[in-house]
């Protein structure tokens, strides 16, 4: 019978948990109950109880017991993470649960973040709503996040409501899917676009699944490009399109809409697959209105809508971001070709339009075809990213490569 993890602090949340598992257990399935209160002097009835769960990292409650409310949540965090991995990995469970506040939220989502993209997860939460970002939830992962509605008091015909329709997702998922990313034994590409690429990068991958090659796009705004990493270094993304490398800007300077993917194309470099690079969106950076440049009135800007603008970066920062991006190709064995087209590396680039700057793109050519060592091939290319000789080049190249390290 399958087996759905309940996970959550019971001293503040026991009633709604028990409520779950007995919805749960009604459909026909297990459940198997993992408390991971930080109250002093508590104990509940649970499959596993707070101790347990620190113990899994070394901690023994009764030392620990009553210290400071971080240093709980850290423990509770870490140890449910690896609880949790270790019940996934011996196929003691099929799903997992949690519902609660701020505390509750980031425990179980530190567990839920170590399971694989499809084990079906799903958390109520009373920080899912408002201006609050999701990033701190699911992180790269994909764990259904419903907002509680209500704070969790006690149960009452709201928090009853939310929390049937969430029991029901979540069977639903365990009972009919739950099925996790298989490893092929057959190429599966990882591409990278975004709005500014979308058009360039979209007709490439048409070209190269009329191939019969099965190709996944990543939106490169921030997390698009931790998921492909991570995918790389899973083994399920074995080969790259790598075209819109745009999250390196953020990344350069730590801060902005697109921040959060670190260590850009590494996974791939490490791993040898095949990759097709191009530099495209490394020239401009994305700005709400109120956060712009302060010397913006010296750089050429394009208003995607009235709230955010791409703001082109000045020479010397192109410079600095096309050498971070030479400097990790480098490390390379000879898996990676290299786009570079001179017309342009995004939309709105053309000459006439508001961002061309044939200077800062000649520049990101010279500093890839000057600085990339021999071994990796460069072809520069007498179009515009967004035309669709452009992409019928970066199909054929991506077929290529595959072909090339096939018979390798």
């Amino acid at each position: 019978m399958k087996t759905i993890a309940i996970l959550g602090c019971f001293d503040t949340k026991e009633s709604e948990l028990r409520y779950v598992a007995k919805e749960i257990e009604e459909q026909g399935l297990k459940t198997l109950m993992i408390d991971v209160s930080t109250s002093a002097g508590f104990y509940v009835d649970a499959d596993y109880i707070n101790s347990d769960v620190s113990q899994e990292v070394g901690v023994s409650w009764s030392e620990v017991e009553g210290s400071e409310q971080q240093t709980l949540l850290d423990i509770m965090a870490r140890g449910s993470k690896s609880l949790i991995a270790g019940l996934y990995s011996r196929g003691e469970i099929n799903g997992i649960f949690s519902c609660g506040g701020l505390q509750n939220t980031t425990i179980a989502s530190s567990a839920m973040k170590g399971l694989p993209i499809g084990f079906p997860k799903l958390i109520v939460s009373t920080v899912a709503s408002g201006q609050r970002t999701f990033d701190s939830i699911v992180g790269t992962k994909d764990i259904v996040t419903m907002p509680s509605i209500s704070d969790f008091t006690g149960l009452t015909s709201i928090s009853r409501t939310v929390l049937d329709n969430a029991v029901a997702a979540l069977v639903g998922m365990v009972k009919h899917a739950g099925r996790e990313i298989p490893k092929k034994n057959s190429v599966l590409i990882g591409a990278t676009l975004m709005g500014a690429t979308n058009d360039g990068v979209e007709n490439a991958i048409r070209k190269v699944i009329d191939e019969n090659y099965e190709v996944v796009s990543f939106h490169s705004t921030g997390t698009g490009g931790r998921v492909l990493e991570e995918l790389i270094t899973a083994g399920i993304v074995t080969a790259t399109m790598d075209l819109t490398l745009h999250e390196i800007v953020y990344e350069h300077f730590g801060y902005g809409f697109g921040y959060g993917a670190q260590n850009r194309l590494t996974a791939g470099v490490d791993n040898k697959i095949p990759m097709l690079v191009c530099p495209a969106g490394i020239d401009f950076m994305c700005q709400w209105k109120e956060n712009l440049f302060d010397d913006v009135d010296k750089r050429k800007v394009h208003w995607h809508n009235k709230n955010l603008a791409h703001v082109k970066l000045l020479e010397h920062e192109v410079s600095e971001i096309a050498r971070i991006i030479v400097n990790r190709l480098n490390r390379a064995d000879g898996n990676v070709k290299v786009l570079l087209p001179t017309k342009g590396f995004r939309s709105f680039s053309r000459k006439g339009e508001t961002l061309y700057d044939p200077k800062s793109d000649q520049l990101i050519i010279d500093i890839f075809c000057d600085g990339l060592n021999s071994a990796i091939p460069v072809k520069v290319v007498e179009h515009n990213f967004m035309d669709r000789a452009f992409s019928e080049i970066a199909a054929h190249e991506m077929i290529s490569l595959i072909k090339e390290m096939s018979n390798d």
